[in-house]
């Protein structure tokens, strides 16, 4: 039996971070460059992640949120069941993050000063425009040795760097918070009441051949579970749904 994890956010800012999240992993998943199509999807996700993190300023509320991750941590210190070595890592991370937040700008900024990205990007936001005829530098780029190439792309990675320890310390801290329930959807529909919750975690079987849609806000929120025929289209389940849900 597989089980599936499905995430809904709550709230603008932790949809903006786990945008951010399945970006950043695209991109370094890619990062391998091994081959050409591979180095495309890399420049296609770091330009799609660059758009995101320049239309939504994340460092104050990076700030704001991984200090309240220390204070919370620090609570926690005082209980006798955690685990003291996993509380101090987790404490120095914290206060890491916290200066180096603190001292640095506005979050992947010196991406705009980068001369060999700047108009390969420019062609990238037209479809179709990232072929060789538009940016010769970039077939130029391809066919370097991978050294050159991975050389690059740790320089990239780096500027990232940052952006994804703070976004990946404070989603794994909000992720904890919740423990999963074991519920049922009667007739494939569930709903609640919020409670100041920011991320909705659904744990299903693939077995059961449905998957979620959610609609909620910071007060409440409702679970419809689907299924898909090739005939209808999707459609409603109507059948009892056992699923277990945390609320972090």
């Amino acid at each position: 039996m597989t089980d599936v994890i499905y995430e809904h956010p709550l709230n603008e800012k932790i949809r903006t971070y786990l945008r951010i999240e399945h970006l950043m992993n695209q991109v370094q998943a890619h990062a391998a460059l091994d081959n050409q199509a591979q180095q495309h999807a890399f420049f296609t996700t770091l330009f799609a992640l660059l758009d995101i993190m320049e239309r939504n300023d994340v460092r104050p509320d990076l700030m704001k949120d991984v200090e309240r991750c220390e204070q919370a941590l620090v609570n926690w210190s005082r209980h006798p069941s955690v685990s003291d070595d996993a509380l101090q890592h987790m404490l120095q991370k914290a206060v890491r993050l916290q200066s180096e937040l603190n001292r640095s700008g506005k979050l992947c900024s010196s991406f705009k000063d980068d001369a060999f990205l700047i108009p390969i990007r420019q062609r990238y936001a037209i479809p179709g425009g990232a072929c060789f005829f538009d940016v010769p530098q970039l077939q130029y780029w391809f066919s370097q040795s991978p050294l050159v190439r991975q050389q690059a792309c740790a320089k990239w990675l780096e500027q990232l760097a940052l952006a994804a320890q703070s976004i990946e310390f404070v989603l794994t801290f909000v992720r904890e918070r919740g423990q999963f329930e074991a519920l049922h959807a009667e007739n494939g529909f569930y709903q609640s009441t919020t409670d100041k919750y920011e991320l909705l975690r659904l744990k299903y079987s693939m077995d059961l051949a449905v998957y979620p849609t959610v609609s909620g806000n910071k007060y409440r929120f409702a679970v419809r579970f689907m299924q898909l025929s090739e005939a209808d289209g999707r459609f409603a389940a109507e059948k009892p749904i056992p699923f277990a849900l945390a609320c972090c």
